[in-house]
């Protein structure tokens, strides 16, 4: 694909119902690759090839700019699934998804250059680089951390404090202007950073660029600018970040799939079967009901939420539960993962063991700062009728 490449690819007319079933029907396809996914610390790039053919990769995008436009809940189950399947392979779904939200901040050909034929952005939402205004456009330069997938993206969306010269560029009170801005992967260099204690596989290396141009509309200042393409999506931002709680939810049910397999087969003290211990058959009900509750907490919310955006308003309280219901996804999750590890003793220490790529996969996943600690704070604040005073509620 070229810079200048605006064919649009087509990925059929697939029902929500037929891409959650899709999604599911490659879960033992995506397992087969886990072992190399943590070795080579990379998603192969035949499940990347497969996953961006079924769509999963392009789930949220319009169609007119290139992608299935399923709504977010359905976008948010396929990454549950594909996780289910392989923590880090959900991720870098829920990424790829997460970055179509930026193409509805630039104009329709420029957002199209950049998905509509299949292109996967990787990038950080960090105004740690450097963009001098030059004719036309942009001269890019600087480092940034944490761009998931980045060995398969073919962008990168690299935020930037603008400069005049070697003068920053500022509004009318005083702040900084920045601009997310997208540059090919042809112009970036990857460094090898990601050596982690789980999500081994993302690929969340950091990238740096030097003196790359870029044009004035490929970008967009976020949190300041409004979006200009009609979907509502656009306009609800909370159910963009939906994802890292499903991301969460398909690492905790195969923490659960995998101790009833063993359980299955393991014996106990004295001969017993380990899948006749009370103790075990209450922790996997337990860890049950922590996933399950969260799961139809975020998805009830976020379907709420939607079913208002198509209708135009979206309340404020109902945006941060949607917020909070993704955060407690994601800690429901851990406290399940944490109690089936626990539960199985020997059988969950070995590295190779399924339970202890899980418990590393969930708690590097929520390590995440959009469903961390400050998101429990900031939807709290909403609730009892205050401001959030953090981003994207």
């Amino acid at each position: 694909m070229t810079v200048a490449d605006q064919t649009i690819r087509r990925y059929g007319d697939a029902s929500a119902q037929q891409l959650i079933a899709k999604a599911t029907e490659m879960i033992p396809a995506i397992r087969a690759y886990s072992d190399q996914i943590e070795r080579d610390r990379r998603l192969p790039p035949e499940l990347v090839g497969q996953m961006r053919d079924a769509g999963f990769l392009h789930a949220l995008l319009p169609r007119d700019l290139g992608g299935l436009e399923a709504d977010p809940v359905t976008a948010a189950r396929v990454v549950e699934e594909v996780a289910k399947g392989d923590a880090s392979a959900g991720w870098c779904v829920m990424l790829a998804a997460q970055s179509c939200m930026f193409a509805g901040f630039m104009p329709a050909e420029d957002s199209r250059t950049i998905w509509g034929n299949g292109g996967i952005v990787a990038g950080t939402a960090r105004p740690i680089g450097r963009a001098v205004a030059v004719d036309g456009g942009f001269d890019v330069s600087g480092r940034w951390p944490f761009a998931s997938g980045s060995t398969h993206a073919t962008w990168f969306a690299a935020e930037c404090v603008i400069y005049d010269g070697d003068q920053k560029r500022v509004d009318e009170n005083g702040n900084d202007r920045t601009k997310m801005l997208f540059v090919p992967a042809s112009e970036v260099t990857i460094h090898d950073t990601w050596d982690t204690l789980g999500l081994r596989g993302t690929a969340s290396n950091d990238f740096s660029i030097e003196h790359a141009f870029v044009p004035e509309t490929r970008g967009f200042q976020v949190l300041v600018d409004k979006p200009v393409h009609p979907s509502p999506l656009y306009r609800t931002e909370p159910l963009g970040f939906i994802n890292h709680g499903a991301q969460s939810l398909g690492v905790a049910r195969s923490a659960i799939e995998s101790t009833i397999e063993i359980a299955a087969k393991k014996d106990g003290w004295g001969g017993v079967k380990v899948k006749d211990l009370p103790r075990l058959q209450s922790t996997v009900a337990e860890a049950s009901a922590l996933v399950g509750s969260a799961a139809n907490y975020l998805y009830e919310a976020s379907w709420a939420l939607w079913q208002q955006a198509l209708e135009g308003d979206t309340d404020p309280a109902l945006r941060a539960t949607v917020r909070l219901a993704t955060s407690h996804a994601t800690k429901s999750s851990v406290q399940a993962v944490d109690m089936l590890h626990a539960i199985l003793g020997t059988a969950s220490v070995m590295s190779s063991s399924p339970l202890s790529r899980n418990l590393r996969d969930i708690h590097t996943a929520s390590a995440h700062v959009m469903i961390g600690t400050m998101t429990f704070e900031a939807s709290g604040r909403v609730l009892m009728g205050m401001d959030p005073q953090f981003p994207f509620f």
